[in-house]
């Protein structure tokens, strides 16, 4: 017995999805740190993003990179860091925001730096993802990994979170992977 089309149809449409999903994955910069937000409700709510930091190592033997990210679970915070080779696959993802290139050499310390607040995250006053994110971004400019005025990078993010929160509601893939405008 034959599949009805639209099982044939649905199959056919996943798999589109996947391979642009995977160009979109393979066209990131090597080496490139990004902001990725991740819409929180649907219909999107103005300026509320759940907000990550993605270094992608995009090489042959590593084709994907490493999400860090804080969250809350119950009445405290976690941090996560793993190992991704699917960032555009993830739910909820709104946008990728490029805000840095960081040599291979240093991809050790910039590690360091994204795990320096585990230890101490629950008595951060006034913690959230977004907050977690300015304290590390605070660290990394200050080592020289990246370069901008963290209140114009946020409000950056924001704008393009803002414009892109409605098709990722509609979940319309693959989500898009900008540049900030300003970060150098």
């Amino acid at each position: 017995m034959s599949e009805p089309t639209s099982r044939i149809e649905a199959r056919q449409k996943s798999a589109e999805i996947k391979k642009k999903q995977a160009s979109s994955l393979a066209g990131l910069p090597p080496s490139s740190l990004h902001i990725s937000l991740y819409i929180r409700s649907d219909p999107p709510l103005p300026n509320d993003f759940h907000w990550a930091f993605y270094l992608h190592k995009g090489t042959s033997s590593t084709p994907g990179g490493t999400k860090y990210h804080a969250r809350g679970i119950g009445g405290g915070w976690i941090t996560g860091h793993e190992a991704t080779a699917g960032i555009f696959t993830e739910n909820f993802l709104c946008v990728i925001i490029k805000i840095a290139t960081i040599p291979p050499l240093a991809h050790e310390r910039v590690d360091e730096i994204m795990r320096s607040y585990d230890g101490s995250l629950n008595s951060i006053p006034g913690i959230t993802c977004r907050v977690w994110i300015l304290m590390v971004l605070r660290r990394l400019i200050d080592e020289g990994f990246v370069h901008c005025d963290i209140e114009e990078l946020e409000k950056d993010c924001f704008e393009f979170g803002n414009e892109h929160s409605a098709t990722a509601s509609a979940n319309e893939q693959p989500r898009p992977a900008v540049k900030s405008r300003v970060s150098s």
